[in-house]
Formats: C-alpha cells, structure tokens, sequence
C-alpha cells in the first residue's frame, strides 16, 4: 500500500465526523438516520440475497448521488442491452442516490457505496468481484481504487470533469493522484478541456477521450409520464392556470421564488407553484418558510389529503420532476442563484419548457449556452428579475411557445454522449 493511504486511513473518522457536521449545518441532518441495513451496505457487507443477484460478470458503476446516478441512466440501459450483457451494481454515497438507482431498468443491483475505509471495501471486492470499477464525473476515492487495481479490476471513468474551482486541489494532490489514475484503462470525458486537465493529473493520453456530457443525454418525455403529471394536477384541482415549477433549490434560493410568487400572483392568482428542494430531506424546512409567507401547500406524499385551494405544491419525494416537467408552463432550475454551480437545464428543456436560471450555472455552462443561443432559456440575477421573466412568459402566449420549442431544439442538439461513451468502453466490457 502507497505510504500515503496509511495516514489517510488513519484520519478516515475524522473525515467521516466533517462530514457529518456538513450536513448537519445544510440542514440535512436526516440524511443521517439511517438504520442497521444501510450501515451493513456502508461497510461493504453485503447479503446472500443482494449478492445472489450479481451471479457472472459484475460492472460496478459508482456514482455520487442522485445527479450522478441520473448521468449514469442512458450508459447503464445501454450497457444492460447488449449481447451477454454482464450485471450492473450501481452503487451511490447517499441514500437518496442508492433509491434512484434502485428505480433504474438494467440495474441488478442497488447499494450503498462501501465508505473508503481498508476494511469495508476490502470486504466488499471480496463478495462481489467486479471485472470493471466505473467512476462517474470525479469519484476518485484513493483506497477504493488502489484495493480495486490490485485485485485485477479494470478501471474507467466516465462522464469526467474537473471543474475551475476543483482543479487547483487536484494538482496539488497530483504527486498522490497520479500512480492511481495512470492506470486508468478508459476516461471518457465532458469536454477538451475537461480531457487536458485529466492529462495533467497523470492519465495516459490514449486513455482519455472527450465524449460529450451524459446528463445531456436524457431521453425525451413520453406519454406516461404527462399522463402522471396530469393525474397529479388533477388531484389537486389544478385543472386551469399556468404552473411555475421551481426545480432542484437550494438554501437561500426557496425565499426569492416565494417572493417572486408574490409579485406575479398580482397579475396571475391563479398561477400555481410546484416546489421541490434539491434534497427531500429538507421539505420540512421549505415547508416552515411556505406557512411563514402564507402559502397554502400540499406535500406530495400526502396528496390524497390534500385541502382544496392549495397554491403550492411541495415535492418530498424523489423521481417525481420529470413528469411534473411535462405539466409545467414554465421552469425555474435552482442552484443558480446561490453559488452552488446549477444543477440539470435540460431535463424541463426536453419537457418543451421554458427554462429560467440564475448567474450561478458554471456545471451547466454548455447547456446554459445552448439554451440562451436559441431562445429556450433565460438567466436572471435575482429573485426580481425572475419574476420579470415569468411575467413576460405568461404574458406573452407565443413568446412561451416559442421559448418551450426552442429549449427542447437546445436540448436534443446536445444528445449522443451515452453511445461514444459506451463506444469507448466496449474494449472494458
């Protein structure tokens, strides 16, 4: 073992507690409570009957979270397609990933992610020997890949970035990074620039190729899910009026769109708001600011009960925005108006939805760029300025058209990575 792991193992725990404070502090402290069977997975010990589904062939693909996991979805069906197609584990860090991944066609297996820990992915590449480690975007936990490259496993990368505000920490870390990830048999890549910075960071040249962004490459919403879009509307008697759907917020972010509700309700009452929060966990939170400006709501998980006249619409559960997308007359995608980065344009975009952001979008450059070059998406620096935007949009009925059809045009110009992806990968799989 590289010297440099013994002390990182030694401070593991510590970064372990860190991490917990983090989320405690973003106020996603029930991310913690997990029971004795997500703790089992954490510490890679996997049961009879989770291992009994990976009989044959193992492609473990390893993603950070639910935006990660979602990246993985058109490489996952693409790869569970082919002939001989070997058996998928998809693992996640958290569990609201672990749950996404778990709803994915093609998928055999969902967990937990082993922490980096010598013991606990020790004893998980023991039960379930994987021939391939597949890494989305920057998963790049040291221990993991060490023990995974000594017992044979073939490494890839996929969907790989490394960001402006990343990339200085990765070269200082290179002297540590760089015999890991020279023996990275496949990187495929977001962007050129994305493919030099890997290259700096000691991947072999002909390893690493530029295939596009995988979150790009969403499938275009079909029947079914407009059809439980509508039966959602219907429920609550949302039959008549625009709907604003406010995706993926962030802290600091639910206020300005209660604000921007407020200003548009004077010209629109009978406009309608969908709010889900980038983290579920913190629905109690959004909820506490919704009766604080005196919003009535219904939370999607109790829907059945809910009081007629309610003008919000707050989303605890996951898997639910594609097909709220599909109902929605206009978007509003969060982290953008805080310094987050921005989370996925193109999901409302490929809805045919107008879509709204803020100054914050540097992880969503390409499809930021794309969407404002034809006219499908608008970006805004404040909560005024996006009640601007949304005034002009429900004003202006062939405006919004306009804009919906443009931002799904952006949308699909930017499709194709999941195929060179796979591509790239066949030698592996």
């Amino acid at each position: 073992m590289p010297w440099w792991l013994l002390p990182y193992q030694f401070l593991f725990p510590l970064l372990g507690v860190g991490v917990a404070i983090k989320l405690l502090s973003a106020g996603r402290g029930r991310s913690l409570r997990e029971g004795k069977d997500p703790i089992r997975q954490r510490l890679g010990l996997l049961n009879k009957d989770e291992l009994a589904r990976l009989s044959g062939k193992v492609v473990w693909i390893h993603a950070a979270s639910v935006g990660e996991v979602q990246a993985a979805t058109p490489l996952v069906a693409r790869i569970s397609a082919l002939p001989d197609a070997p058996k998928i584990l998809l693992t996640s860090s958290t569990y609201a990933g672990r749950e996404r991944a778990a709803q994915l066609k093609g998928v055999a297996l969902a967990s937990l992610a082993p922490i980096d820990f010598y013991p606990a992915v020790q004893a998980f590449l023991s039960r379930v020997r994987p021939s391939v480690l597949v890494l989305v975007e920057t998963e790049l936990w040291p221990l993991t890949i060490y023990l995974s490259l000594r017992r044979g496993v073939r490494l890839a990368i996929v969907n790989g970035r490394v960001s402006d505000r990343s990339f200085p920490r990765y070269r200082f870390l290179r002297p540590f990074l760089a015999p890991l990830l020279r023996h990275v048999s496949r990187a495929a890549v977001q962007t050129e620039t994305d493919r030099e910075r890997f290259l700096a960071l000691g991947i072999e040249p002909e390893a690493v190729r530029a295939t596009g962004n995988l979150k790009l490459d969403v499938p275009p919403l079909g029947k079914a899910e407009r059809n439980d879009g509508l039966k959602t509307l219907s429920t609550l008697g949302w039959d008549a009026g625009p709907i604003w759907i406010a995706a993926s917020t962030r802290p600091g972010e639910e206020e300005g769109v209660l604000e921007a509700l407020a200003a548009l309700r004077h010209d629109h009452p009978s406009l309608k708001l969908i709010l889900a929060p980038r983290h579920v966990e913190r629905a109690s939170e959004v909820a506490y600011l919704l009766e604080r400006a005196g919003v009535p709501y219904a939370r999607f998980s109790t829907l059945a009960g809910a009081a007629s006249g309610t003008d919000c619409l707050l989303i605890d559960e996951l898997g639910r925005l594609n097909s709220l997308f599909a109902v929605s007359t206009v978007a509003f995608v969060g982290g953008t108006l805080v310094p987050v980065g921005g989370h996925n344009l193109l999901e409302p975009a490929l809805a045919g939805v107008p879509v709204l952001y803020g100054p914050h979008h540097e992880t969503q450059a390409m499809s930021a760029e794309a969407l404002q070059n034809t006219g499908g998406g608008i970006e805004v620096a404040d909560a005024r300025g996006l009640a601007r935007e949304i005034y002009k949009l429900l004003k202006h009925a062939d405006r919004r058209a306009a804009a919906g059809k443009a931002a799904s045009e952006a949308a699909k110009s930017l499709s194709g990575a999941a195929a060179r992806t796979l591509a790239f990968l066949s030698p592996l799989l």
